[in-house]
């Protein structure tokens, strides 16, 4: 069973259910609530939906593993695929969570009003496939694709509960000349974070990765512009990371009853990722990078985990 969990990524797959749940239950019900608006996506649908999203993950897992074998034995990786768990079996697991995805996916889409959405798992499965097979080796295509995907996830969630509200508010917002979309810009700005945290893990992979790269003729980013210039693309990328999340609190979320956020973000976001930058710098061909990615994944975990404090400020007000 171990391996089986291994090659889905299980803890991979909680933090995509819960990063969905956070957004529903931490940002949007709150939001809502303060005009004394409720859900009207029910919570089974929502489950669903969850579940349609975290099989969607695991076939893709699945089927990068299964194309990656060869690299993954240069770069030194556990390989499942192929020793663990034979091919035929590997792929067929992949099948199987596409097809129970795109059916999951295809029936709260027709719950919501809105059966043109299961083409959002068509897409995100087609997209992983060809991610696997061709687009990871071209210059920026892959890492860029992946980390929409990603940012893809929190949004969902407003996507799907955007049309029932709609419906059941219909009058209300036809009165008031007002829609939920403000509720597209609370998410996507989580999804924004998501999209370059992503990139930027995208990209320290690449470099951890490069042996293994230049024998598969990818061309990832240090491949192609060499160890010295991925580093400066990360620490820009880390640097304009850093400044919109102080941007952010300093537009959008600076109100004097708010003494939490200011050092949310100086203490578990931004510090991290300043001391990432220089694990950066200071990283040669061939080390270990432990800290480097406990650092990253931290601050993303920290980005995800400020929607508790909305929750709580909201609460508060």
């Amino acid at each position: 069973m171990n391996k089986y969990l291994k090659l889905i990524r299980f803890p991979n797959l909680l933090i995509i259910a819960l990063v969905q749940y956070v957004m529903r239950y931490f940002i949007i019900q709150p939001i809502l609530g303060i005009n004394r608006i409720k859900l009207q996506f029910s919570d089974i649908d929502f489950a669903i939906l969850v579940l349609a999203t975290v099989c969607m993950a695991a076939a893709g897992y699945i089927i990068n593993d299964y194309f990656d074998t060869k690299a993954d034995r240069f770069n030194k990786k556990d390989v499942i695929v192929g020793r663990k768990i034979t091919r035929r079996i590997s792929l067929a697991l992949h099948q199987v969570f596409t097809g129970l995805s795109i059916l999951l996916g295809g029936y709260v889409s027709y719950k919501v009003g809105h059966w043109q959405f299961v083409f959002i798992f068509f897409m995100a499965g087609g997209l992983l496939w060809f991610y696997s097979t061709s687009y990871k080796y071209y210059f920026l295509l892959g890492s860029v694709l992946m980390a929409m995907i990603v940012a893809a996830i929190p949004l969902l969630v407003v996507i799907y509960e955007i049309p029932p509200l709609n419906k059941t508010y219909a009058d209300v917002l036809m009165a008031s000349k007002t829609n939920f979309n403000y509720l597209l810009y609370w998410v996507g700005a989580f999804s924004f974070f998501s999209f370059f945290g992503v990139l930027i893990g995208q990209f320290i992979r690449d470099i951890l990765s490069l042996k293994g790269d230049r024998e598969i003729k990818r061309q990832s980013l240090p491949v192609v512009i060499g160890l010295k210039w991925t580093k400066v693309a990360i620490v820009s990328l880390i640097v304009f990371l850093s400044a919109s999340v102080f941007g952010v609190w300093y537009q959008f979320l600076n109100a004097p009853v708010d003494k939490i956020t200011p050092w949310y973000f100086a203490i578990l976001i931004i510090l991290p990722l300043l001391l990432l930058i220089y694990q950066v710098v200071k990283f040669k061909e061939g080390e270990l990078f432990k800290l480097g990615k406990f650092l990253l994944r931290f601050a993303f975990l920290a980005g995800i985990s400020y929607a508790f404090v909305v929750n709580y400020i909201i609460n508060q007000l």
